[in-house]
This record gives structure tokens, C-alpha cells and sequence, in this order.
């Protein structure tokens, strides 16, 4: 059997992402179809009853959670993991809506703060979803876990982003430095009277000197 959700493409915006995802076959594409693997997520995530909802003409999820899309519990399964990580100001909106003409097939949009984050959670509540819907057992996917994971892959990779910022800035003060020093040997060959010492070269280089 596939598995329940299928990505298809994710686009990363300044403010949202957007997925469009596949019901996989063989899987209930309403969460009614399958009431039992609805209560599964709800146990081990309450919270996503009193997530507001008005989209479906209710005003929390708790309204239509027993007969919405499952592609729309994937949203606020992910939301809720986004929620939980505390790394972003505003992670309560969400947006699911069917691909017209396209069966099983929908656009999931999060409010994306950070991108990594957002694909983490995304990616996460689909395995959440894959194991309720095939049927629970046991070990239960361990939310505190998970929650922490998507933090430290978020802070890992924030950290790996500035290390290689600083070093691309390093490389390119090198780089300038030694066409500077190029230049000066290229002048000092050609205008024999005009020496510059190293040290002044280095000056020239980062901005400090004008030697002209």
C-alpha cells in the first residue's frame, strides 16, 4: 500500500508554504471514513479540537473534525507541531483546499517563519498520520520527541547557515587582499619609485587607505 499522503510539489513563498499532496490510494480521504484513525491523532494531540476553524463552517476544529478532509487534519497536525516549538510568532494559519478536476488531490498552506520548520512539521505529521491510519500499535509516535527534534534540526541548520556566511565573507576578504597585493606588485613593476609596503596593501584591501 502507498502511503496515505503523497507529496507532489512544495513551494516556499515569503510568508507561506504551499504543498500539494495526494491521498494516497487504498486510504479514506475524509477523516469519517475512518473514525477510529481520527481518534487516534486527536489522543495524542487534543489541542488540534480547540484550533480555530471557519472554513468549514465551524469555529473550532472540534466542529468538523469527525467529517472534514484528511488532508486538512494533515494542516493542523502540522500546525500544531509548529505551535509546540515556540520558534515562530504566528503558526496558527493554515489553508487546505481540493485541486479542482484533480481527485484526492489538495493544497495544504502554512504560515512558514522559518522554512525548515515547516517542512520539518509537514513532514512529520504526515508519519503521524501514516501510523494512525495503518492502524496504531505500538510504539505511539512521541510528540514531545518529535516537537524537539524539528527544534534542534531548526537550530542546527540556523547555525550551519551563519558558519557558512562567515566563511564565504572570510574567502572573499582573502580574495580581495590578494588582488590588492596583485595590483601593488603589478604597479611596483611598472613604476619602480612607487613601493607599498604590505601592511598598507592589506589597508588598501579592507578600505582604509586610499594609496592613489
Amino acid at each position: 500500500m502507498s502511503n496515505i499522503i503523497e507529496f507532489q510539489k512544495i513551494s516556499i513563498g515569503p510568508e507561506f508554504l504551499t504543498a500539494r499532496v495526494r491521498i494516497g490510494d487504498g486510504y479514506p480521504e475524509m477523516t469519517n471514513e475512518d473514525l477510529d484513525a481520527t481518534t487516534r491523532v486527536w489522543r495524542l494531540m487534543p489541542q488540534i479540537a480547540s484550533h480555530a476553524c471557519v472554513g468549514d463552517g465551524g469555529k473550532t476544529f472540534r466542529d468538523v473534525m469527525g467529517g472534514t478532509e484528511v488532508a486538512h487534519l494533515l494542516e493542523h497536525v502540522a500546525v500544531e507541531l509548529m505551535a509546540r516549538t515556540n520558534l515562530g510568532d504566528d503558526i496558527s494559519y493554515g489553508r487546505t483546499k481540493a485541486v479542482e478536476g484533480v481527485a484526492r488531490t489538495y493544497h495544504v498552506q502554512l504560515v512558514c517563519p522559518d522554512d525548515v520548520l515547516c517542512v520539518g512539521a509537514l513532514s512529520s505529521a504526515a508519519w503521524i498520520l501514516q501510523w494512525a491510519f495503518s492502524g496504531g500499535g505500538f510504539p505511539e509516535p512521541d510528540i514531545d520527541a518529535i516537537v524537539q527534534g524539528l527544534v534542534t534540526m531548526v537550530k542546527r541548520v540556523d547555525k550551519e547557515e551563519k558558519e557558512r556566511a562567515a566563511f564565504d565573507r572570510t574567502v572573499a576578504e582573502q580574495q580581495e587582499r590578494a588582488e590588492a597585493k596583485r595590483l601593488a606588485k603589478e604597479r611596483a613593476e611598472r613604476e619602480p619609485w612607487t613601493v607599498v609596503p604590505d601592511d598598507m596593501v592589506d589597508q588598501w584591501a579592507e578600505g582604509r587607505e586610499d594609496l592613489d
